[in-house]
Formats: structure tokens, sequence, C-alpha cells
């Protein structure tokens, strides 16, 4: 670890360059110096955060999962001591869900990992995977504006409600999770981001 002399601030992963204002770093080689400004450095910092929240969303999720299939599992043996018949069926099932969720988290983590060595294959992987999420979220909120309107003539005709269901919350939840999602996919997508993943940039 070495502190630059321009801004104070730390670098750990450059020994060339700093990471936050690209100056160079005490004694390094002029000419490694200047292959490394050519590094984006902000792009570089995208990536990193989102293999970031990839690793701890993986993270956070499969302890939570994992957690809750303790209580459950805990209170079902509790109950039903005798795993027979249809509590058999039911307890297969559910390790075959704890199962997929486990995997489901360690790919995550393992998209992370990689996304955060700038591997093109993840950044793709992470792109479509965005994609499929924001056309779930799509679907979601159509489904959820159709049972708001079956509830709302509900409590019309019923008479009994001042007040019909309002969709300012699934409205404003799937703005904030369009944005959110078309940001990554943008900036996944973009020109840079191939351009840090691509193999000819790791000689830099």
């Amino acid at each position: 670890m070495w502190s630059c002399d321009t801004c104070g601030r730390p670098n750990q992963r450059n020994p060339l360059i700093c990471e936050t204002c690209a100056a160079a770093a005490p004694g390094a080689d002029p000419h490694e110096v200047t292959l490394a400004l050519q590094r984006d450095l902000a792009m570089e910092s995208h990536l990193r955060g989102l293999a970031f929240w990839y690793r701890i969303g993986a993270v956070v999720f499969g302890v939570g999962f994992l957690a809750l299939f303790a209580i459950i599992g805990g209170a079902l043996l509790g109950t039903t001591p005798s795993l027979h018949g249809g509590n058999a069926l039911w307890a297969s099932a559910f390790g075959y869900v704890a199962m997929f969720v486990v995997a489901l988290a360690a790919g995550s983590y393992v998209l992370g990992h990689y996304l955060g060595q700038f591997a093109n294959g993840a950044r793709l992987a992470a792109a479509i995977l965005t994609i499929a999420g924001l056309a779930f979220s799509l679907l979601r909120f159509v489904l959820a504006c159709v049972a708001y309107s079956k509830l709302s003539e509900l409590y019309g005709d019923s008479g009994y409600f001042d007040a019909r269901p309002s969709l300012m919350g699934p409205i404003a939840m799937f703005t904030l999770s369009a944005i959110w999602s078309v940001a990554i996919i943008v900036t996944l997508f973009s020109g840079r981001a191939a351009q840090v993943c691509a193999p000819a940039y790791r000689t830099i």
C-alpha cells in the first residue's frame, strides 16, 4: 500500500498510479505510468462496485434463506417428528428449493467475483440477468395493475369503502427498479465496459 502525494488517498491495487486522481506513484517507471494512464479507472470502479453488490447480495440472501430454512425446518420437525408420506414429500420439496436457492446465491457470488476481475463473460452474463430481472419486474407490475383494477372494481361496487386501492406504491417501486436496471444495462453494454473487459486491456 502506498499513499498518493497529490490527493493523499491510500492505494492497494495499483502500484503505478493513484486510483483516485491518476497521479504517478513515487519511484514508478515513467513508461509503465504512461501505459497505466490508458486505463479507464472510472469504468473499473463501476464494474468493481457492481461486483461488490453481486457478492454481498449473494451472501446476505444465502445466509438469510438458510436461517429461514433452519427456522421453518425446526418448526416442522417439532410439530411432525415422523417424516412419512405427505410430510416426507413436503420435506423433500423444501430441500430441493433450498438447494436451488443456495446454488443461485453461489452463482451470484461467482459472477460478482469474475465481474470484479473484468471477465467479459461475466459482464455479458450480468447484463443478460439484469434484462431478465427487468422483464420480470415489468410482468409483476402488470399483474399488480390487473389485481389492483379488480380490487378497485370490487371495492367500488361494494359501497363499504370510500377510497379505492392506490397504485402509487407499485408505480414508485417499478420506476425505481427500472431506472436502476436500465442504468446497469447501459453500463455493462457500453463500449467503455467492453473495452475494460477485453483481453487486450489486461496488457495495459
